[in-house]
């Protein structure tokens, strides 16, 4: 089976070596009626791709959108050094909300310049407007009586500050529009001229709204795909000038990472794959493993021509070493991949489908470009490979060698004892399955939210959504239930405000026997909810509210739960909490249902968590497998594990000890790390094996072992270095997540390295069963 294995695999490089220009031909050709296709490729604005529509919990979401609609409103927040029950920021407020609701897609404008509510007024009980035209100008409503609307409509919480320093207008757009970005930031365009144009001198305003943040998060992704893509490449093509002290082989490198590209991105549009948080990863990523490839060959071969002096023998003897080593590096970093897509979530899907494909495609890239670029190019000349022993990184890994052969047990015990610490932080991890808190605290965006939030209220809100029989909530006793529901859930920390319909019955119970703060009680009268019901289906705002709150069939409710939403507290403890009260309150009315936009995505995140701790496992048997099959050996495969459990393990230490949060980005760094660190053991093994079947290695372990690491050191040392830099340069992303994926990444990379270079080595110096193993190993060969 073996020599099968090497006739076909000579047989691949002799065909890549002999037939180089007809391959590399094939290879341009494609690539160019590839590239008609990459302009095509588009966003996802809608962030569908975040969601598994599939699911229960989004299907609960669209029958409360249905009963209820998915109304979304942009809130601009005014705050400035006039009250706004001043008549001339009255007149002020007037002339926004009108030329607001003047601009084209925008359906309709609510301010306190406008919004009427149901209240005695003269005598009379109507609905009337809180601002009244007198000759002297505007005049607003008495303090007593706003206070009491406050109560009974919250949404004047958004609408006016309790200091009245600060108004907040709601403007709703076209449905039609609501993912369309150019129409986003024209209307965006128009808000800041108008408010602008009206606000009181000294005075800021701020607008934020789901429009706006899903604008944000499509522009970002195609920031950080493009930032990510144009670092990973130039690192790439700097590490290798630096490496091999030529332009020429950094000029093979920047041509196959570019080749690798434009395939993907091909690939993405002919499969309409959007561009979004997680895909947008790919294309750095591919350049990185793209480059790792590359330089493996070139270091090889370079060492190769050092003794043959023939460009074409030398590339040849290089593919011998490299080949197979590099086709089960992208295997293995494919198969981790892979295994993320036991997700439901089609972004998470999409990444791992890229990602195992561009992978492999990287390889079939480097593996024909590399060899044709090395054969046609001159040489490098003796000066370079003067400059190449005498670098930093060949002093560097000589002092490495020293220390592992002659302090390899030290070794050892520091490297067990921190990856014991590493593991011991995994008890530490917190998730936040937050998708809509992904953006980092220094984006415009998030400032804007917060400066709202501070003038104004919390804005973010959980829905509660009781399905009782029909005619169930025109009678006293379920709202008896709805109003303990209210105070239960003050009792939870993140909870700020109920909203519901109960408060405005009872102000409009008061409004009716005229007397505004007479006893709730008298909703307990019979007929009053009925009377109540019926004359509020009189006015169009009263049907607009009904609407908001209460089905045509009365048989089924709406309570908003505005919350904090705390950075230091995880999403889905709020939601548990709200859930446990709404059952225990309204379980014996009615069908309790707790959604909204953020339950449904704290719901998937927690469950991307769980499917990729699945993929973890998945991962460690799959690639498990496929080192036994490359190494053939069932225990040199299990050994080939050792160094891979560091990196693994700093994952989850720095998660926990660190403060990092488990989250939709996050939690594929554990598999990721694993898919790439175990590259560089394949790569040692491999060398290590043909090490001991070289003639007369009976009984030498160490020479093997030290053999192995000289060979192998520098490209292990060259690669780590692309990758570790790949993953820094996450860091500027305006993506909390993907930020903390970098801090991740190159920390799992940098221990991948430490442990293939010098842990690894260590340990099959000191372990006395290991080398007994290798021993055997080497009589049998011999």
């Amino acid at each position: 089976m073996s020599d099968d294995k090497a006739s076909l695999a000579d047989y691949m490089i002799n065909l890549l070596v002999d037939r180089r220009w007809l391959m590399v031909g094939i290879l341009v050709s494609v690539t160019v009626v590839l590239g008609y296709f990459v302009p095509q490729m588009k966003g996802d604005p809608t962030l569908k791709s975040a969601l598994d529509m599939k699911s229960d919990t989004y299907q609960e979401y669209l029958r409360f959108s249905k009963l209820f609609g998915d109304e979304e409103y942009m809130l601009a927040a005014l705050s400035s050094k006039e009250n706004a029950d001043e008549p001339e920021m009255l007149k002020r407020l007037e002339s926004i909300t009108k030329q607001l609701a003047a601009v084209d897609h925008v359906t309709r404008v609510i301010s306190i310049a406008n919004i009427r509510s149901f209240m005695e007024k003269n005598g009379r009980v109507g609905v009337f407007p809180l601002v009244t035209e007198t000759s002297h100008g505007p005049v607003f409503i008495g303090k007593d009586k706003l206070k009491r609307l406050r109560e009974a409509l919250p949404i004047l919480q958004l609408l006016l500050s309790r200091d009245l320093k600060t108004v907040g207008i709601l403007i709703q757009m076209d449905k039609q529009y609501s993912f369309d970005i150019p129409v986003i930031q024209k209307l965006m365009g128009s808000f800041q001229t108008i408010l602008g144009g009206n606000a009181p001198p000294g005075s800021q305003y701020r607008i934020i709204g789901p429009h706006l943040i899903r604008a944000a998060i499509q522009k970002y992704n195609v920031q950080t795909a493009l930032v990510f893509g144009i670092l990973c490449l130039a690192i790439s093509t700097l590490v290798s000038a630096y490496i091999f002290k030529s332009m020429r082989v950094t000029l093979i490198t920047f041509t196959v990472v570019g080749f690798a590209v434009v395939w993907i991105l091909a690939f993405m549009s002919i499969s309409s794959i959007p561009l979004n948080s997680t895909t947008g990863l790919s294309f750095g990523l591919v350049l990185v493993v793209s480059a790792a490839t590359v330089i493996r060959i070139v270091t090889h071969f370079n060492e190769l021509y050092v003794h043959t002096q023939d460009k074409t023998e030398a590339c040849r003897q290089a593919l011998q070493v490299v080949f197979t080593p590099c086709l089960m590096c992208s295997a293995t970093t494919a198969v981790g991949f892979a295994t993320i897509m036991v997700s439901s979530i089609p972004m998470v899907f999409q990444l791992g489908l890229i990602m195992s494909l561009g992978v492999m495609l990287s390889f079939v890239l480097a593996v024909i470009l590399t060899p044709a670029f090395l054969i046609f190019f001159r040489p490098l000349g003796s000066s370079a490979y003067k400059r190449m022993a005498g670098d930093w990184m060949a002093l560097a890994l000589a002092r490495t060698e020293r220390v592992i052969f002659h302090h390899y047990r030290i070794v050892v015990v520091c490297g067990v004892v921190l990856t014991l610490a590493m593991f011991a932080g995994m008890f530490r991890v917190h998730s936040d399955t937050q998708l809509l808190r992904m953006l980092s605290e220094s984006t415009p965006e998030m400032k804007d939210l917060h400066f709202v939030e501070d003038h104004l209220e919390p804005v973010h809100t959980i829905e509660i959504l009781v399905e009782a029989p029909d005619g169930t909530f025109q009678h006293y006793e379920p709202w008896e239930k709805v109003a303990e529901l209210g105070q239960r859930l003050k009792e939870v920390p993140e909870v700020v405000e109920t909203d519901s319909m109960l408060s405005l019955l009872k102000h409009l119970a008061g409004v009716l026997q005229g007397d505004e703060d007479a006893n709730p009680t008298l909703l307990a009268k019979p007929g009053v909810i009925p009377e109540i019901l019926g004359l509020m289906s009189f006015s169009g705002e009263g049907r607009q509210i009904m609407e908001r709150y209460l089905d045509k069939t009365r048989g089924k409710i709406r309570m908003s739960v505005r919350i904090a939403n705390s950075p230091s507290v995880p999403i889905s403890e709020t939601i548990d909490a709200i859930r446990s009260r709404a059952n225990e309150v309204m379980g014996n009315v009615g069908n309790v249902v707790v959604t909204g936009e953020l339950a449904v995505f704290a719901d998937h995140g927690e469950k991307l968590i769980k499917s990729q701790l699945l993929s973890l496992i998945l991962a460690f048997v799959l690639i498990t497998a496929l080192l036994i099959i490359q190494l053939g050996s069932p225990v040199l495969g299990l050994i080939s594990l050792v160094p891979n459990i560091p990196p693994v393990a700093t994952v989850f230490g720095v998660m926990g000890w660190l403060g990092v949060s488990l989250d939709t980005v996050t939690v594929f760094a554990a598999t990721v790390a694993l898919g790439l660190a175990v590259d560089d053991t394949i790569h040692y093994l491999a060398q290590l094996k043909k090490e001991m079947r070289a003639p007369g290695s009976v009984s030498n372990t160490e020479r093997c072992v030290r053999n192995a690491f000289e060979v192998t050191a520098k490209a292990m040392f060259s690669t780590s270095t692309i990758l570790f830099a790949g993953f820094i340069v996450l860091l500027v992303s305006p993506f909390r997540p993907v930020v903390s994926f970098g801090i991740l990444g190159s920390a799992a990379i940098l221990a991948a390295n430490l442990s293939d270079v010098i842990f690894f080595p260590s340990v099959i110096l000191a372990s006395s069963t290991i080398r007994r193993f290798i021993e055997r190993r080497m009589r049998a060969s011999d």
